[in-house]
């Protein structure tokens, strides 16, 4: 199975005064691959909302394809031509996690739980529903 995604960039890196050309092409994504993108994103991408994102994502990421970096050496951080100092690591406060577990709504055994995403959930509901039914 492949999801059919329609989509916009332009055509190779641009040199001074060269304008944008744009091209449309068809990109087929393998059903694993939609697949695993839903549960990264937590995002339908077989609906026609999911599928404008993905093909709005897509777009975005192309647009990488158009800046030239060939003459650009590889960076190890972005504050290069500076000394970064580390500072001891501290604590200047403590003995507060019970304050701040009262915070949360949801904690495990002492641990802050994040809200589930859409397909994860849906995915767990339709597996305990399954397990209820007779066989």
């Amino acid at each position: 199975k492949w999801l059919q995604v329609q989509v916009v960039h332009s055509c190779g890196p641009l040199s001074a005064g060269q304008s944008v050309r744009l091209m449309y092409y068809s990109a087929q994504i393998p059903a694993d691959l939609v697949d695993k993108l839903e549960r990264l994103a937590l995002l339908d991408f077989r609906t026609k909302q999911g599928l404008v994102c993905l093909e709005k994502a897509i777009r975005h990421a192309d647009q990488l394809l158009v800046v030239d970096t060939s003459a650009v050496e590889p960076m190890d951080s972005v504050l290069e031509d500076r000394a970064l100092n580390l500072r001891d690591d501290t604590a200047m406060e403590g003995d507060c996690a019970e304050e701040l577990l009262r915070l949360s709504k949801n904690i495990v055994e002492e641990y802050f739980v994040a809200p589930p995403g859409k397909i994860v959930h849906l995915i767990s509901v339709r597996t305990s529903q399954e397990a209820s039914l007779p066989h």
